[in-house]
């Protein structure tokens, strides 16, 4: 374990990285995932780190439901109050202002799935673009609304629109979940590299599952331009066994 937050550590120090960083994709993307992973990587880099669930789109699948775990792990969670963590209803909570304002922390947010998510951006957008800022598109080149440079431009465009902000970067996690191969990681990752030469983005990251990490590398030869990640998975779907990671999590340490 401690070897692996090592690599995701020396992995986060390959960038510099702006007081708030907000991520987001296409619901399914994995965004989520990522934002989970970022902030124990820059927690295990030696970073103050807070996350804040402002995921106006699907609340029954996003961080409020592991922030007990997250808190003990030494991050520290805004999310809506207990009173209102579980409402069907698009809420951010004011205490995203006030972390923008926290000088001592860097904060990362994550933003409800699709274009429209994004709205939960627009009424912090004054003081994000004060503090300075990295919006990334986190995308699946397997899903359908992100399948090509044409979508995902469409995509990241309505988003910007509805916001304020501009995308700064993507994230490839390209999947098929269990059936992924080594070659549909790959395929996957050329896609949303592809991309990012056209859309003149950088592409930071490539997930890839952690078993699949020693052949992508091998096939894609040293010194190709996008770093992978391996991607552990916290979130885990209702079918799967161990559901709530926050359970599962606390069994394996």
């Amino acid at each position: 374990m401690n070897n692996r937050l090592t690599l995701l550590a020396s992995l986060i120090r390959l960038y510099e990285w702006p007081k708030a960083v907000a991520v987001t994709g296409a619901l399914g993307s994995g965004k989520t995932e990522w934002v989970l992973n970022m902030a124990l990587a820059l927690l295990e880099a030696g970073e103050k780190v807070t996350i804040a669930d402002i995921d106006i789109i699907n609340p029954y699948f996003c961080i409020r439901q592991v922030s007990d775990v997250l808190e003990k792990k030494g991050l520290s969670v805004i999310t809506m109050p207990e009173q209102a963590k579980w409402l069907d209803m698009s809420l951010v909570t004011p205490k995203v202002d006030w972390a923008l304002h926290d000088e001592s922390t860097r904060l990362l947010m994550d933003i409800g799935g699709d274009a429209e998510g994004a709205l939960a951006l627009k009424q912090f957008e004054p003081i994000i673009k004060k503090v300075g800022y990295r919006l990334i598109l986190v995308v699946n080149a397997f899903r359908p609304q992100t399948a090509s440079v044409t979508r995902i431009q469409k995509m990241m465009k309505k988003m910007e629109s509805i916001c304020g902000l501009e995308v700064g970067a993507l994230i490839s996690n390209s999947h098929l979940m269990h059936e992924t191969t080594v070659h549909d990681a790959i395929e996957g990752i050329k896609t949303v590299y592809d991309a990012g030469q056209n859309l003149d983005l950088p592409v930071l990251y490539a997930g890839v599952n952690p078993s699949l990490v020693p052949d992508v590398k091998r096939v894609l030869g040293e010194g190709y331009p996008v770093p992978i990640w391996p991607l552990s998975r916290y979130m885990l779907l209702p079918w799967e066994d161990g559901f709530m990671w926050s359970r599962q999590t606390e069994e394996s340490n």
